[in-house]
C-alpha cells in the first residue's frame, strides 16, 4: 500500500509541494534557505542563526546517523523547519541518543519529506544559501 502525502509546502508564489511530516505536526511560516551540507544536519537544525528559517537541505538522505547528546550547537534548537528529499529515521551511528524526529517533535520543528529539494533549491530564485551574520562569525 502506498502512503499518501500528509503536508504541503507552500512557497509565496503559490506553488505546492506535497510530502511527508516528521517532527513537529503543526503549520509553520518562515523564509526558506538552502543549505548543501552532506553531513552537519544536527549542527543545522541546533545552529541558532537559522532562527525561524526553514532549511532546505539539497542532500539527498537526512537522518540516518541520529542525534548525539555532544555534537549540539546550542541546547535549544530554534530552526524554523527542515525540508528534505528523504528522512531516514533509523539512525544507525552507535553513539545516537535520539532520532531527528524525536528532536524535532521535543522541540516544536516542523519537518516534510519527499520533496524534491535539488529541484526547489536551483529553480527558485527566491531561495537563497544561507549565510551566517558577519557579527556571528
Amino acid at each position: 500500500m502506498e502512503r499518501k502525502y500528509d503536508k504541503k509546502l507552500v512557497l509565496g508564489d503559490g506553488t505546492v509541494f506535497e510530502g511527508y511530516g516528521f517532527g513537529a505536526d503543526r503549520e509553520a511560516v518562515c523564509e526558506l534557505v538552502f543549505n548543501t551540507s552532506p553531513v552537519g544536519y544536527q549542527e543545522i537544525v541546533s545552529d541558532p542563526s537559522y532562527t525561524f528559517q526553514a532549511v532546505v537541505m539539497t542532500y539527498p538522505l537526512i537522518g540516518n546517523y541520529g542525534v548525539c547528546d555532544e555534537d549540539y550547537e546550542t541546547r535549544v534548537p530554534s530552526i524554523g523547519g527542515l525540508v528534505v528529499r528523504d528522512y531516514n529515521g533509523r539512525p544507525s551511528n552507535f553513539r545516537y541518543t535520539k532520532t531527528l524526529d524525536e528532536i524535532m517533535s521535543e522541540y516544536g520543528i516542523v519537518g516534510i519529506s519527499g520533496v524534491d529539494t535539488r529541484c526547489l533549491a536551483v529553480s527558485y530564485t527566491h531561495l537563497r544559501a544561507h549565510e551566517t551574520p558577519e557579527h556571528l562569525v
